[in-house]
């Protein structure tokens, strides 16, 4: 209507309430509202203007006296101009103020915006007029019962159906009825991909949450279930009974978004489909995002797994970050983590691809993980890529200055029943352009980005990593391309204890290699380090030549080490560990299979002499004097000594010469022939016999074996454990002897396909054995508490041939025709790594030794030491006779000793591998 006619209905409109109500107006007694829903042409929802304590009342209300064309649902379409008459009250009253009027309650209206409010009837007062009015003027409802004959409303009627306004436009109300896509009747997907991210036209038809909403998209009328991209609100839920169940602060995040959206005109982006086919999208009102505003006032969380598809994230991260500062609603009870201040440090060690060990100015080490991600977990069974992801972050960071930026602590359980333990998670930040270590990881397909719950802290550039793994998933790279990796070369370990033989046939190999490129993969002591050298792909373990660094604190030992030792460790671990190196081999170590030589460190400085003139460490032994570098080693000492530095703070000169001397003096004393009176005797049982020179034995009359055997046996009589027993090389466990059925003590020197080759410690016998026939050890038992039973002899300065050769088995049977079942007498003449050089009387008191050397079974050492000088004068005497009566091994006349390893002939070593032969147990 114009203007003029405007003013005529309100004041027509006022003179028939006044008539109808004397001095006082209906108008006078409306209560205040707020339009929160229009469901339809006629009939509204208004709620309370004061929302400060929570969602106010509502009430829903139709119109008295008019009726309004009725919407479509899902099984009957809309009534002509239906759509129309409703968008017409939408567009004029909804969110503005109003004043109303309850004439008369009716039934409840199940479902839908009102939520089953009861419907009642009334009039609704919009800028001093009925709405009855408004609507009925512009055509847009009809008259009905007592009101066709009001005298305001009737004639309003006639004029616009005389103009042919709204419903009385009958030409064109074919025309009007909408075609509607219910939600489920159309491809999802197929929608986000036909409108590509675009924002389309959009009313907000209904908030079940304050994240969920049902919209209607224009103009073709698709109906949506849409959830709000990266942001989640606590849900409601409504139970058999019918009753709603609502989470803390659900009401108002429905209420929050209700008050701003229903039955609003936005725009919609729709960015994705979730699993069950919801899609996914932002709503945006004029006056701005609702996932923003949720975000800021606290009502919901950013939800991780959908972030990665919003247009903003870093926006609603923000968002959410002013919430927690200012602990609002979910919030409220919120504590910042309580990380550590950001530092600046230098990377030591990589210990997996996700955790390191940064050391800060002074030295003092945190470990650290990464935030936000997951790498592949190295272990027993390492996962797959866990080893490139841990040699990318090593060539990335390692020996690096870094810029860590603590985030967040998490807690976990140890494992293996550990307890909880606690980690500190950072950014760690390098190079000059602030590069995010994690996220090059994540970029490389080496690590995954962690889907944090709604309250849990995350990394600050946790929508950058999202996007680096959004960019390896499309790329296909490492953990996302589906295929295992690459298999490289494997690894010949050679510092394992059973690999000593086998570490001497690499020597030559070192040594004609010359310098050889490796990385220091641990450090044992300040001197001693395992190396896995790059070209030949073997672990050694290397020790620096003529070197000696003081003892370090073992894990298993309460012993504290001594002094400087630590020290030592440490300034050896800060130099080289996980760095790549020069190694240049000398020498192995025939008993240890350890390698002896030089490591030049990155900066191309020398280890060893870097050590001696910090003054931590000292030279030793005639290999210092051997080595190539043996002036460098010496002039670095001394200007340790000279500054008196760690180990040489209270060296003296003088001391040290008289020293020298006494020590000369005590060598030159045990070097003095010790009569045959004066040395230990012991009476022996055998065992073992492993050659015709070397055997193990029990001490005569001691029940200590029989003890034992006793509780071994109780200990084993039960069950076998519930999980599996795989014990490793070089663990003590139980094991049963193929032969009698019996559990005694052993070590496991090799494991194979189901079985284990073990040594038994109290008899020095071998064995293979079936995985069940092993078992875990009382720790009552153990050597550590009581030692090994079975006592190591060497025929003193004797050499045998291998028992399977012909001589060889003589000797051995020699032996035991002389030993096997009977109690000897054993003189001690010397010990040598704990084994006994014997010399062995039979029950007649018949030298063993010289039956075996005049027999031609065995033959005499050379360059035996003085004090042995008279032993091997009387064995020497037996082995010329020999000689020349061409006896044994002299049949074919003299063998010289460059000749020896020809006709199987070796010096003993002084604690060799126990081996199988014939003689068991």
């Amino acid at each position: 209507p114009s203007r003029a006619k405007q003013r005529r209905l309100r004041t027509l409109s006022t003179k028939s309430m006044v008539e109808a109500n004397g001095t006082s107006t209906a108008a006078a007694r409306a209560l205040p509202a707020i339009v929160k829903a229009v469901p339809s042409g006629d009939t509204v929802l208004v709620m309370g203007a004061d929302s400060s304590r929570g969602p106010p009342p509502e009430k829903l209300i139709s119109l008295t006296g008019i009726t309004a064309p009725r919407l479509a649902n899902r099984s009957t379409d809309d009534s002509p101009w239906a759509w129309a008459s409703r968008d017409f009250l939408r567009r004029l009253v909804i969110g503005k103020p109003v004043t109303f009027v309850i004439e008369a309650p009716a039934s409840t209206v199940p479902g839908g915006p009102t939520g089953g409010t009861p419907r009642e009837f009334g009039t609704v007062y919009f800028e001093g007029l009925p709405l009855q009015q408004h609507i009925v003027a512009a055509g847009w409802a009809r008259l009905k019962g007592v009101a066709l004959q009001d005298e305001v409303l009737a004639p309003i009627e006639a004029a616009s159906k005389e103009e042919g306004r709204g419903v009385w436009n009958e030409a064109s109300a074919a025309s009007s009825v909408r075609s509607i896509k219910w939600a489920g009747s159309f491809d999802a997907a197929g929608l986000v991909a036909a409108f590509g991210r675009q924002p389309q036209e959009a009313i907000i038809e209904h908030v079940p949450s304050g994240s969920f909403l049902r919209a209607l998209l224009l103009p073709g009328f698709e109906q949506v279930t849409l959830s709000l991209c990266g942001t989640q609100c606590p849900p409601l839920k409504r139970g058999e009974d019918g009753v709603e169940e609502a989470a803390p602060f659900a009401r108002e995040a429905r209420f929050f978004v209700e008050s701003r959206l229903l039955h609003r005109s936005v725009q919609i982006a729709l960015q994705g489909v979730d699993k069950n086919g919801t899609l996914l999208g932002t709503v945006l009102h004029e006056q701005g995002n609702i996932s923003l505003e949720l975000l800021r006032v606290g009502l919901a969380r950013v939800a991780d797994w959908s972030s990665q598809l919003s247009d903003n994230p870093k926006e609603l991260r923000e968002a959410e970050r002013q919430a927690k500062a200012g602990r609002l609603r979910l919030w409220r009870e919120y504590v910042p983590p309580q990380a550590a201040s950001e530092l600046l440090g230098r990377v030591v060690e990589v210990v997996s691809g996700d955790t390191l060990v940064v050391a800060d100015a002074a030295n003092n080490e945190t470990r650290y993980s990464l935030s936000s991600i997951r790498c592949p977990r190295m272990g027993r069974e390492p996962e797959p890529y866990a080893a490139e992801a841990k040699e990318a972050l090593r060539r990335l960071l390692i020996g690096k200055k870094v810029r860590v930026t603590p985030e967040y602590r998490r807690s976990f359980e140890g494992q293996g029943g550990g307890g909880v333990q606690e980690r500190l998670f950072a950014a760690v930040l390098f190079d000059k352009a602030d590069r995010n270590a994690a996220e090059v990881l994540v970029a490389e397909g080496l690590a995954s980005v962690s889907k944090h719950g709604g309250a849990e802290e995350r990394s600050a550039h946790y929508d950058a990593l999202c996007d680096a793994e959004a960019d390896a998933i499309a790329a296909k790279k490492g953990i996302n391309s589906g295929a295992p990796p690459k298999k490289g070369a494997a690894v010949t370990d050679l510092s394992l204890p059973a690999s000593k033989e086998r570490a001497k046939s690499f020597l030559s190999n070192f040594t004609r290699g010359g310098k050889l490129r490796g990385v220091v993969q641990y450090v044992l002591s300040g001197s001693r380090l395992k190396v896995l050298l790059l070209k030949d792909h073997c672990l050694v373990t290397l020790a620096l030549v003529g070197v000696r660094c003081p003892a370090c604190a073992r894990r298993d030992s309460p012993s504290s080490g001594e002094p400087f030792g630590d020290e030592a460790l440490a300034a050896t671990r800060a130099a080289c560990l996980q760095r790549e190196v020069e190694v240049e081999i000398e020498s192995v170590n025939d008993k240890t299979g350890v390698f002896n030589g030089t490591l030049t460190l990155p900066d191309k400085r020398n280890l060893s002499l870097v050590l001696l003139e910090a003054g931590l460490a000292s030279r030793f032994g005639a290999a210092a004097d051997r080595s190539v570098h043996a002036a460098d080693l010496a002039k670095s000492e001394g200007v340790a000594k000279a500054a008196g530095l760690k180990v040489w703070e209270d060296y003296s000169e003088e001391a040290a010469a008289e020293e020298a001397a006494a020590n000369a003096a005590a060598a030159a004393s045990e070097m003095e022939p010790i009569p045959d009176a004066q040395k230990q005797r012991v009476e022996l049982t055998l065992t073992e016999i492993a050659d015709g020179a070397h055997f193990y034995a029990h001490v005569a009359g001691d029940d200590t074996v029989a003890r034992l055997h006793a509780k071994l046996a109780s200990a084993c009589a039960g069950p076998p454990p519930a999980m599996a027993f795989e014990p490793k090389v070089g663990a003590v466990c139980a094991a049963r002897f193929s032969q009698d059925n019996e559990w005694y003590r052993a070590k496991v020197t090799k494991r194979d396909k189901g079985s284990y080759t073990v040594f038994f410690l109290d008899y020095g016998n071998c064995d293979v054995v079936s995985a069940e026939r092993v078992r875990p050890l009382d720790p009552t038992l153990a050597p550590s508490v009581l030692s090994a039973q079975a006592v190591e002899c060497r025929l003193a300065h004797l050499i045998v041939d291998e028992p399977s050769s012909e001589d060889g088995e003589e000797a051995a049977l020699l032996l035991g025709d002389a030993a096997w079942g009977k109690t000897v007498v054993a003189r001690v003449e010397d010990r040598a790594s704990g084994v006994l050089l014997v010399t062995l009387f039979d029950a007649a008191q018949s030298c063993v030794n010289e039956k075996l050397v005049a027999a031609g079974l065995a033959r005499v050492e050379k360059g035996v030491a003085r004090r042995a000088e008279p032993l091997v004068a009387a064995l020497r005497e037996h082995e010329a006779a020999a000689k020349k009566g061409h006896v044994g091994m002299w049949r074919y006349g003299d063998i010289e000793e460059d000749d020896a390893h020809e006709f199987g002939f070796r010096r003993p070593a002084a604690a060799p591998a126990p081996k199988g032969n014939p003689w068991k147990k």
